[in-house]
């Protein structure tokens, strides 16, 4: 099952219409639809990613849905529904592996060939489809860059750019670059671009506003973060380790980047003036997610914490009087037994291993 909290005012929650910003756990609806094999139930769900007013969510059976604003096209959805409250199917062959999403675009790669599709919109070259587009209401492969022999290992998105790691190592990135975030010359990439001067094998990459940091395998555990242009005020670049082996998950929000290694600890460094940062006296953490602003952890115990910007409800109850959960978490509850997290745009979702039935109204 999959709950979710937080911003909710395109819907993107998926929760149904005409509810505002939960501030406590609430059950994900998923739109009744049928296939020639009969009705599909949602399986466990495997990956959220979120942009400003809208989720896609993947499953473990691949099956992949979208929720929220959708007025340019950036669910996938191929209708004319400019808002959609329930997670609807996204009918996409081949199967899904991968997906990001900026702030008003969507991206995915298929499982075996490395073709990488987009849509949405986007004016600083969100779509890798060229300067002469802007938005598509449909799914259009950008130009081909992962050779046939490749899979794209990771897709990861921000703001305004998206970046491409390849099961060879090298990193491809398109959209927003004016701050060198996906490399020289710090200018908008329309098509995707081979990203330069990274001395090492990427396995993993996380973006955040003006800015990606690439990771090299966990043993050697090497990092670089491009990007920040001069206005590295938070310390992004500037306080980040040359390496943090014993990685096994990596994130980063706008302005911030986590690292969690194998002995539980988290690792972060970059904005924290709503508490972003992780809170003194953490317990083993097994794994993050972090939205734009907030964090969410499972910890060793199965207990889910949240902490960072939360005006929104996105980490739950009680905060501050800015919003925050600042210096400290609050511990989120939800019925049967926790197995992932997710985090988006103040948007914050816990999943567990059940599986909800699609009832016929989507309720």
């Amino acid at each position: 099952m999959l709950y979710a909290f937080g911003s909710n005012g395109s819907g993107q929650l998926g929760l149904g219409p005409n509810v505002g910003d939960p501030r406590t756990p609430r059950l994900v609806h998923f739109e009744r639809f049928e296939l020639p094999s009969g009705t599909l139930r949602v399986g466990n769900i495997t990956h959220v990613t979120a942009g400003g007013n809208h989720t896609l969510i993947l499953d473990d059976q691949n099956l992949f849905l979208g929720a929220g604003n959708d007025e340019d096209g950036r669910c996938g959805h191929h209708s004319k529904i400019l808002e959609s409250p329930y997670f609807r199917h996204v009918n996409l062959i081949p199967q899904t592996a991968q997906a990001a999403a900026t702030w008003s675009a969507s991206a995915i790669a298929d499982e075996h060939h490395g073709i990488v599709s987009t849509v949405g919109s986007g004016e600083s070259g969100e779509l890798g489809l060229g300067r002469e587009v802007t938005i598509t209401h449909d799914w259009q492969a950008v130009p081909r860059f992962c050779p046939s022999s490749h899979r794209v290992l990771r897709l990861a998105s921000c703001m305004a750019h998206t970046v491409a790691v390849l099961s060879n190592g090298e990193v491809y990135g398109w959209g927003k670059g004016r701050k060198g975030q996906i490399g020289l010359p710090a200018e908008d990439v329309w098509s995707p671009r081979k990203i330069e001067g990274i001395p090492f094998a990427v396995v993993e990459a996380v973006c955040g506003k003006d800015f990606t940091c690439f990771f090299s395998s966990p043993a050697e555990g090497e990092l670089l973060v491009f990007g920040m242009g001069k206005n590295d005020r938070f310390g992004v670049r500037a306080k980040a380790p040359t390496a943090v082996p014993g990685w096994i998950q990596v994130a980063a929000s706008w302005g911030s980047i986590y690292v969690l290694k194998d002995s539980g600890e988290l690792v972060a460094w970059g904005r924290d003036d709503h508490g972003q940062l992780p809170p003194p006296g953490l317990p083993p953490i097994e794994m993050i997610s972090t939205g734009s602003e907030h964090c969410l952890v499972v910890t060793k115990a199965r207990k889910v914490l949240a902490w960072g910007w939360g005006e929104h409800g996105n980490c739950g109850e009680p905060t501050d009087a800015n919003g925050d959960v600042k210096g400290r978490w609050n511990e989120i509850e939800v019925l049967g037994t926790v197995d992932r997290v997710f985090a988006g745009c103040a948007t914050s979702f816990i999943s567990t291993k059940e599986r909800p039935h699609m009832a016929r109204d989507g309720r």
